[in-house]
Protein backbone atom coordinates (compact mmCIF):
# COMPACT_ATOMS: atom_id res chain seq x y z
CA UNK A 1 0.00 0.00 0.00
CA UNK A 2 1.41 3.58 -1.26
CA UNK A 3 0.65 5.97 1.26
CA UNK A 4 0.60 10.34 0.72
CA UNK A 5 2.16 12.07 4.04
CA UNK A 6 1.62 15.69 2.92
CA UNK A 7 0.14 18.00 5.33
CA UNK A 8 -3.29 19.25 4.34
CA UNK A 9 -2.21 19.12 0.38
CA UNK A 10 -3.74 16.22 -1.82
CA UNK A 11 -3.41 17.01 -5.59
CA UNK A 12 -3.44 14.89 -8.84
CA UNK A 13 0.01 14.07 -7.98
CA UNK A 14 -0.19 12.77 -4.72
CA UNK A 15 -0.38 8.83 -4.34
CA UNK A 16 -3.29 6.94 -4.99
CA UNK A 17 -4.59 6.45 -1.14
CA UNK A 18 -3.65 9.17 1.47
CA UNK A 19 -3.60 8.63 4.63
CA UNK A 20 -6.99 9.45 6.82
CA UNK A 21 -5.58 12.14 9.10
CA UNK A 22 -4.11 14.21 5.87
CA UNK A 23 -7.72 13.60 4.20
CA UNK A 24 -8.96 15.24 7.40
CA UNK A 25 -6.52 18.42 7.53
CA UNK A 26 -7.33 18.99 3.75
CA UNK A 27 -10.95 19.07 4.43
CA UNK A 28 -10.65 20.75 7.32
CA UNK A 29 -8.61 23.51 5.30
CA UNK A 30 -12.42 23.94 3.38
CA UNK A 31 -14.51 23.19 6.56
CA UNK A 32 -15.85 26.02 9.24
CA UNK A 33 -14.52 24.34 11.93
CA UNK A 34 -13.67 20.47 13.04
CA UNK A 35 -16.79 18.88 13.36
CA UNK A 36 -17.63 20.11 10.29
CA UNK A 37 -14.83 18.67 8.28
CA UNK A 38 -15.62 15.36 10.39
CA UNK A 39 -19.11 15.24 9.67
CA UNK A 40 -18.56 15.82 5.52
CA UNK A 41 -16.01 12.88 5.73
CA UNK A 42 -18.37 10.77 7.52
CA UNK A 43 -21.30 11.39 5.41
CA UNK A 44 -19.02 10.60 2.21
CA UNK A 45 -17.97 7.55 3.39
CA UNK A 46 -21.50 5.96 4.96
CA UNK A 47 -22.73 6.54 1.01
CA UNK A 48 -20.06 4.86 -0.21
CA UNK A 49 -18.36 8.24 -2.38
CA UNK A 50 -15.31 8.24 -0.39
CA UNK A 51 -13.36 4.59 -0.20
CA UNK A 52 -11.27 3.80 2.78
CA UNK A 53 -8.67 0.70 3.14
CA UNK A 54 -6.53 -0.71 6.11
CA UNK A 55 -4.55 -3.09 7.71
CA UNK A 56 -6.93 -5.00 9.88
CA UNK A 57 -5.42 -6.24 13.23
CA UNK A 58 -7.76 -9.63 14.76
CA UNK A 59 -7.37 -9.91 18.27
CA UNK A 60 -8.67 -12.88 19.17
CA UNK A 61 -11.04 -13.04 22.51
CA UNK A 62 -9.81 -16.06 25.20
CA UNK A 63 -12.69 -16.33 27.44
CA UNK A 64 -11.96 -20.08 28.21
CA UNK A 65 -8.05 -18.66 29.19
CA UNK A 66 -7.01 -19.45 32.85
CA UNK A 67 -4.14 -18.29 34.57
CA UNK A 68 -2.25 -18.04 37.93
CA UNK A 69 -2.85 -14.70 40.16
CA UNK A 70 -0.53 -12.46 39.46
CA UNK A 71 0.37 -13.84 36.24
CA UNK A 72 -0.47 -12.55 32.65
CA UNK A 73 -1.85 -13.81 30.03
CA UNK A 74 0.51 -15.42 27.66
CA UNK A 75 0.63 -12.54 24.19
CA UNK A 76 -0.57 -13.53 21.28
CA UNK A 77 0.46 -12.05 17.49
CA UNK A 78 -2.74 -10.83 16.11
CA UNK A 79 -4.05 -11.88 12.65
CA UNK A 80 -2.76 -9.45 10.10
CA UNK A 81 -4.71 -8.36 6.70
CA UNK A 82 -2.82 -5.55 4.74
CA UNK A 83 -5.20 -3.73 2.70
CA UNK A 84 -8.51 -4.57 3.90
CA UNK A 85 -11.59 -2.05 2.51
CA UNK A 86 -13.66 -0.50 4.72
CA UNK A 87 -17.41 -1.19 3.96
CA UNK A 88 -19.79 1.88 4.45
CA UNK A 89 -21.62 0.17 6.33
CA UNK A 90 -19.13 -0.37 9.02
CA UNK A 91 -19.20 0.83 12.54
CA UNK A 92 -16.97 1.34 14.81
CA UNK A 93 -15.99 1.64 18.40
CA UNK A 94 -13.33 4.57 17.90
CA UNK A 95 -12.23 6.26 15.21
CA UNK A 96 -8.88 8.43 15.97
CA UNK A 97 -8.85 10.87 12.61
CA UNK A 98 -5.42 11.91 13.70
CA UNK A 99 -3.72 8.48 13.97
CA UNK A 100 -5.75 7.24 10.80
CA UNK A 101 -6.76 4.41 13.43
CA UNK A 102 -9.77 2.71 14.20
CA UNK A 103 -11.62 0.22 16.54
CA UNK A 104 -14.30 -2.04 16.71
CA UNK A 105 -15.26 -5.45 18.96
CA UNK A 106 -17.18 -8.56 17.36
CA UNK A 107 -20.98 -8.34 19.14
CA UNK A 108 -20.48 -12.38 18.79
CA UNK A 109 -16.69 -13.68 19.34
CA UNK A 110 -15.86 -10.41 21.46
CA UNK A 111 -12.49 -10.16 19.28
CA UNK A 112 -11.04 -6.75 18.89
CA UNK A 113 -10.51 -5.89 15.29
CA UNK A 114 -7.94 -2.82 14.77
CA UNK A 115 -8.05 -0.87 11.69
CA UNK A 116 -3.91 0.74 11.14
CA UNK A 117 -2.98 2.86 8.50
CA UNK A 118 -6.86 4.15 7.30
CA UNK A 119 -6.04 5.23 4.13
CA UNK A 120 -8.51 6.73 1.25
CA UNK A 121 -8.78 7.12 -2.29
CA UNK A 122 -7.14 10.50 -3.39
CA UNK A 123 -9.61 10.95 -6.56
CA UNK A 124 -12.46 10.16 -4.22
CA UNK A 125 -10.97 13.14 -2.45
CA UNK A 126 -10.82 15.82 -5.20
CA UNK A 127 -13.92 14.50 -6.72
CA UNK A 128 -15.32 15.96 -3.54
CA UNK A 129 -13.27 18.46 -2.50
CA UNK A 130 -11.67 19.87 -5.87
CA UNK A 131 -8.60 21.97 -5.10
CA UNK A 132 -9.91 24.98 -6.02
CA UNK A 133 -13.48 24.99 -4.20
CA UNK A 134 -14.68 27.17 -5.79
CA UNK A 135 -18.11 25.02 -6.02
CA UNK A 136 -19.77 22.49 -3.62
CA UNK A 137 -22.49 20.52 -3.98
CA UNK A 138 -25.96 21.49 -2.77
CA UNK A 139 -25.21 18.70 -0.02
CA UNK A 140 -21.64 20.09 1.32
CA UNK A 141 -22.93 23.86 1.10
CA UNK A 142 -25.75 23.18 2.76
CA UNK A 143 -23.86 21.58 6.04
CA UNK A 144 -21.03 24.41 5.80
CA UNK A 145 -23.69 27.04 5.77
CA UNK A 146 -25.51 25.31 8.98
CA UNK A 147 -22.25 24.84 10.76
CA UNK A 148 -20.99 28.63 10.09
CA UNK A 149 -24.39 29.53 12.31
CA UNK A 150 -23.67 27.84 15.16
CA UNK A 151 -24.45 29.75 18.35
CA UNK A 152 -21.66 30.37 20.60
CA UNK A 153 -23.77 29.09 23.72
CA UNK A 154 -24.24 25.33 22.08
CA UNK A 155 -21.33 23.08 21.72
CA UNK A 156 -19.68 21.84 18.80
CA UNK A 157 -20.65 18.35 20.01
CA UNK A 158 -24.16 19.11 20.23
CA UNK A 159 -24.27 21.22 16.81
CA UNK A 160 -22.83 18.28 15.10
CA UNK A 161 -25.51 16.23 16.69
CA UNK A 162 -27.75 19.13 15.51
CA UNK A 163 -26.82 19.13 11.72
CA UNK A 164 -26.75 15.13 11.50
CA UNK A 165 -30.06 14.89 12.71
CA UNK A 166 -31.46 17.48 10.30
CA UNK A 167 -29.89 15.30 7.56
CA UNK A 168 -31.46 11.78 8.87
CA UNK A 169 -34.84 13.44 8.90
CA UNK A 170 -34.38 15.22 5.70
CA UNK A 171 -32.98 11.17 3.93
CA UNK A 172 -36.15 9.22 5.93
CA UNK A 173 -39.43 9.06 4.98
CA UNK A 174 -40.97 9.44 8.09
CA UNK A 175 -38.89 11.78 9.56
CA UNK A 176 -37.80 11.28 13.06
CA UNK A 177 -40.65 10.10 14.79
CA UNK A 178 -39.88 6.74 13.68
CA UNK A 179 -36.84 6.51 16.16
CA UNK A 180 -36.66 5.66 19.26
CA UNK A 181 -34.21 7.66 21.32
CA UNK A 182 -32.07 4.94 21.73
CA UNK A 183 -32.16 4.03 17.93
CA UNK A 184 -31.05 7.94 17.28
CA UNK A 185 -28.65 7.53 19.54
CA UNK A 186 -26.92 5.07 17.62
CA UNK A 187 -27.27 6.00 14.03
CA UNK A 188 -26.04 9.61 15.15
CA UNK A 189 -23.23 7.44 16.85
CA UNK A 190 -22.29 5.85 13.30
CA UNK A 191 -22.45 9.15 11.13
CA UNK A 192 -20.21 11.23 13.47
CA UNK A 193 -17.94 8.02 13.96
CA UNK A 194 -17.74 8.78 17.94
CA UNK A 195 -19.87 7.36 20.63
CA UNK A 196 -22.71 9.90 21.98
CA UNK A 197 -24.54 9.74 24.73
CA UNK A 198 -28.27 9.44 25.13
CA UNK A 199 -28.15 12.98 27.35
CA UNK A 200 -25.95 14.95 24.48
CA UNK A 201 -28.15 13.99 22.25
CA UNK A 202 -31.05 15.08 24.16
CA UNK A 203 -29.76 18.72 24.31
CA UNK A 204 -29.07 18.53 20.36
CA UNK A 205 -33.00 17.69 20.25
CA UNK A 206 -33.83 20.58 22.37
CA UNK A 207 -32.38 23.07 20.59
CA UNK A 208 -33.87 21.85 17.62
CA UNK A 209 -37.20 22.40 19.27
CA UNK A 210 -35.96 25.10 20.32
CA UNK A 211 -35.00 26.78 16.93
CA UNK A 212 -38.03 25.91 15.08
CA UNK A 213 -40.56 27.35 17.85
CA UNK A 214 -41.62 23.69 18.84
CA UNK A 215 -41.62 23.97 22.87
Amino acid sequence: MIYSTGIALITAASAEWVLLSVIYHYVLAQSPSPEAAKIAISEARRKGRLRFRAEQREHKARPHLRFQPGNLPPKIRPKRKPDQPIFASDNFCTWDWERSYATVRDASTKSLFEYVEIVGNRDDVLKLWPPAATTATPERAETAATAIARPACISQLVWAIFVTLDNIEKETATGLAGFTQDQLTKAVSARLERPVSKRTLQKAVAVRRKRSGRL
